[in-house]
């Protein structure tokens, strides 16, 4: 059974349903490739006809591992990895900048995203605060302190932007909460409590927005939740039951027709949803070859189609094209 989706441009993935445990045959890297060899549960397989590598830089004697993605209109792509830097690709993959966060001695941050003004915006995990740079990598401004009130922040590992300008950031210590800020750091509201319940979370690592609607990774709770720019629960998102589930779900995106990109951490896959939560296909395993995955955190998709996996346990960046 086969089919076809075009990813957010001119790229076609394409999905076939195989048996459990069975793969493709052939051999070799691009074999697996075309199987799209990955999941071992009976469901839809995502197709490339190409695998690439993007490297990440050393810093000193040490190899960093990349942990948050964004990617803008011009695909310019921006990278934080866990020696505290934030990196800066052309849309070929050519390092072109990279600068250091204002401090990273006590932990590394985890979200990252290009603002309509042309600054980069970085949620600062383990300094509980949000960090603004010029496009050159000079400090320009933050908010947030640790604390637990409106404003202040314990482990913010998520942000983005909306349309009208205002962040979002998701933070996973004491309140389990997303707050919403204008684009001076004013705060506005927040939703989102410790649970299992609707509009509950435990760990909303990612977050993206589509059609005036803010999508959070529920990354413990195996779910996507998502609700009205003022906060409200619209609908929670989750494969089937004749599927098999999310796991440990870190962060997604979400295209122009509303299909639902999602990195899975624990299985070390690439997950397609369609707006209801089906399947569409799935790509990737744990392991250490070129078609699989260690330990992934990331995930952004360029506008001709190719999507890039921030592999962090294999220390590197995935180019997946269609």
């Amino acid at each position: 059974m086969t089919g076809g989706y075009r990813a957010s441009g001119t790229g076609r993935v394409q999905s076939r349903r195989r048996a459990i445990g069975s793969c493709v045959g052939g051999t070799g890297i691009l074999a697996g490739l075309l199987s799209g060899c990955g999941s071992e549960s009976a469901s839809p397989e995502l197709y490339f006809s190409r695998l690439r590598v993007w490297k990440i830089p050393s810093a000193d004697r040490f190899l960093p591992a990349p942990r948050g993605l964004y990617s803008d209109a011009q695909n310019t792509v921006y990278v934080l990895d866990n020696a505290g830097r934030v990196l800066v690709y052309d849309s070929d993959g050519n390092l072109s900048k990279r600068w250091n966060m204002p401090d990273s001695r006590i932990g590394k941050p985890e979200g990252i995203w290009r603002l309509q003004d042309g600054r980069i915006v970085v949620a600062d995990t383990h300094y509980h605060r949000v960090v603004f740079f010029t496009s050159e990598g000079e400090v320009d401004g933050m908010f947030g302190a640790q604390g637990r009130g409106p404003g202040e922040f314990v482990f913010p590992v998520a942000i983005a932007q909306d349309v009208s300008g205002c962040l979002y950031v998701g933070e996973y210590g004491a309140h389990q909460r997303v707050q919403k800020f204008d684009i001076s750091g004013k705060f506005m509201l927040q939703f989102g409590s410790h649970g299992t319940g609707p509009g509950q979370f435990q760990r909303p690592s990612g977050l993206a927005l589509h059609n005036s609607e803010v999508y959070v990774v529920d990354a413990f709770n195996d779910r996507i939740q998502v609700f009205s720019e003022d906060g409200r629960l619209r609908r929670i998102i989750a494969p089937p039951a004749s599927s098999e589930a999310l796991a440990y779900p870190y962060d997604l995106r979400v295209a122009a027709d509303g299909r639902i990109y999602v990195i899975e951490n624990k299985t070390a896959r690439l997950t397609l949803l369609n707006a209801d939560g089906s399947i569409v296909g799935r790509f990737g395993q744990p392991g250490r070859n070129l078609q699989e995955f260690y330990q992934p955190w990331d995930l952004t998709y360029l506008t001709d189609g190719r999507i890039l996996v921030a592999d962090t346990g294999n220390h590197r960046l995935v180019e997946l094209t269609p």
